[in-house]
């Protein structure tokens, strides 16, 4: 019997864990390959991450810290289950420039683009591949 209940309360709690809801948790992305679209070159992604606060800022950190801070203001999908097909998209701020992020799982494969633009200016856009989401 007590078994039993030790093995139901694992699996609930794996589910719990996997569940992962990109607009109420905040969750680190790993970075494994960062593309520039306008360019088409590989950048440098070693030791980079995201990290998503539910709904109120996404941030793109390196070894040294924070690199750019992206703050939302709106947030269209609904995706609560980051181990799921799905998406998500945050339209943000990032000091004087403004734009989105998405966040999108496909065939297993997880893709975040950004897209900011400044007035006339050519937009910064940036196609970014994730290899593992986790839960802070």
């Amino acid at each position: 019997m007590t078994k039993s209940i030790l093995f139901i309360l694992s699996l609930l709690l794996s589910i719990t864990i996997s569940a992962q809801n990109i607009v109420t948790e905040t969750l680190t992305w790993q970075i494994s390959q960062v593309q520039d679209v306008n360019t088409g070159e590989s950048l440098s992604s070693e030791n980079e991450t995201f990290v998503s606060y539910g709904s109120q800022k996404v941030e793109w950190r390196n070894a040294d810290g924070v690199k750019h801070t992206y703050i939302v203001n709106k947030t269209n999908g609904i995706w609560t289950n980051t181990s799921q097909s799905g998406s998500m998209i945050y339209q943000v701020d990032s000091g004087d420039k403004s734009g989105t992020i998405t966040f999108e799982r496909a065939k297993n494969e997880i893709t975040v683009r950004i897209l900011l633009m400044k007035g006339d200016e050519l937009p910064e856009i940036y196609e970014i591949k994730i290899v593992k989401v986790t839960a802070l």
